[in-house]
């Protein structure tokens, strides 16, 4: 007896014929379609979104620049590493604000010799390398004394 998930995921499976664009696996036995239009097998789905744990510059998982949806991201990663995946996405999307303790914060970063993202505020500091920095939130700066 299948459960509710299958049944669920079951519902959006595509004809044969169609072959997933990440591993090319012709004829998986699930195809999902993501909002750009491409198919991915349940594997492949997974995989991404479980890189995207990893890798924060990979959060939201997605395909041509389109999110996934959510209910795929969820079925694949389940309730705990969903709600670590949940966090990632609000943290990406934080922007800084005017309070004290930013602040306090802002000063403290700038004291230790480090600069904030200009994107989301996160403070960084270069130790060696090259003026490229990449945050975690996906910006990409240079890195300025």
């Amino acid at each position: 007896m299948a459960t509710t998930r299958e049944q669920s995921l079951h519902q959006r499976k595509f004809p044969d014929g169609r072959t997933c664009v990440s591993c090319f696996s012709p004829g998986a036995s699930l195809l999902l379609a993501v909002p750009c239009g491409h198919v991915f097998c349940e594997p492949c789905i997974s995989k991404r979104c479980s890189l995207a744990l990893k890798d924060r510059t990979l959060v939201p998982a997605h395909c041509c620049g389109l999110e996934f949806p959510t209910e795929y991201v969820k079925e694949a990663l389940g309730s705990v590493d969903f709600m670590t995946y949940t966090r990632f996405l609000r943290e990406r999307q934080w922007k800084g604000t005017t309070l004290r303790s930013d602040v306090e914060y802002a000063w403290v970063v700038k004291r230790i010799g480090g600069m904030q993202c200009p994107r989301c505020g996160v403070g960084v500091q270069k130790i060696s390398g090259c003026q490229t920095m990449r945050c975690f939130c996906g910006n990409q700066f240079l890195y300025k004394y």
